[in-house]
């Protein structure tokens, strides 16, 4: 979480807010699998590997999360605070796992299919939040990115 509250202070000190940290974002709880290589993993759990790699929603690894529990934590959060802040613009700051869950959401995609969507670093993502719930809106757009540096010196 380090990572993403760095990344939300930038746009809290431009706005003047503070950093609100929301625990429901944070990334999957991969229990047993927690800081080993792909490599590793396959050859400890081959079975819990296959079931991981093919996206079952109901696996979770052994202390951690099923991608199903993951996905409802992360989207349910995500509507929570959207249905706080009705008619509010609100930045959440969040790794690929979280956004992942997000975009699936807006575009009312299943969880086991495959992703042929891109999660950039450092990109605005853009979802319209109606009591229906999300809709994809933007996505990616890494065009701030692109712009040269503004020189405060001049």
């Amino acid at each position: 979480m380090g990572r993403a509250v760095e990344t939300a202070q930038g746009f809290a000190q431009a706005a003047g807010l503070p950093v609100q940290r929301e625990p429901g974002l944070r990334e999957r709880r991969f229990g047993c699998f927690e800081g080993l290589r792909f490599d590793e993993i396959e050859q400890r759990w081959p079975e819990s590997s296959l079931r991981w790699r093919h996206r079952d929603p109901e696996f979770g690894p052994e202390g951690g999360e099923t991608l199903r529990e993951f996905y409802e934590r992360c989207v349910n959060t995500a509507m929570e605070l959207a249905s706080r802040h009705a008619g509010q613009s609100i930045a959440l700051v969040a790794h690929g796992g979280v956004l992942d869950c997000l975009y699936r959401a807006a575009t009312r995609l299943d969880l086991q299919a495959p992703r042929t969507w891109h999660i950039g670093n450092a990109t605005v993502n853009r979802l319209l939040h109606t009591p229906q719930g999300f809709t994809l809106v933007g996505w990616s757009d890494d065009a701030h990115l692109a712009r040269p540096a503004l020189d405060e010196t001049a």
